[in-house]
């Protein structure tokens, strides 16, 4: 007489890790990353802070230029005109050898032109 094998249960966690692993791939192949308008934009760096940038960001070259999107920007007032209504918050990308003297003349700039927040986006260094 044979012995008879007794089934293998198939361990379901197994079968999760398998649709998470496949939801990842998935976001990362379907998402977009943002761009920054040029190679040679250079982010400031700091540590320990939470910040997303979020869309319409005000990116400013070493030189003092203004870009949106890799598009340059002549005026400061036609960024403020072209976000939408309901976004109060000016994220502005500055380049790492802007002088800061320069850009809290362009902060005091956009918030005498009416922008509510300001928020300076740097990159994570601990990271």
């Amino acid at each position: 007489m044979k012995a008879r094998r007794k089934p293998s249960r198939r361990d379901p966690t197994i079968s999760l890790i398998n649709i998470v692993f496949l939801i990842l791939i998935f976001f990362m192949v379907s998402s977009t990353l943002s761009r920054t308008s040029s190679r040679d934009l250079a982010f400031v760096q700091t540590q320990g802070l939470e910040c997303c940038a979020g869309a319409h960001v005000l990116q400013v070259g070493a030189d003092g230029a203004l870009f949106e999107n890799g598009q340059p920007i002549f005026d400061p007032q036609s960024y403020l005109d072209a976000r939408p209504a309901d976004d109060l918050t000016v994220r502005i990308v500055p380049d790492r050898d802007l002088p800061a003297r320069e850009l809290l003349l362009l902060i005091g700039d956009l918030r005498a032109r009416g922008a509510e927040r300001v928020v300076v986006i740097t990159e994570n260094s601990a990271a």
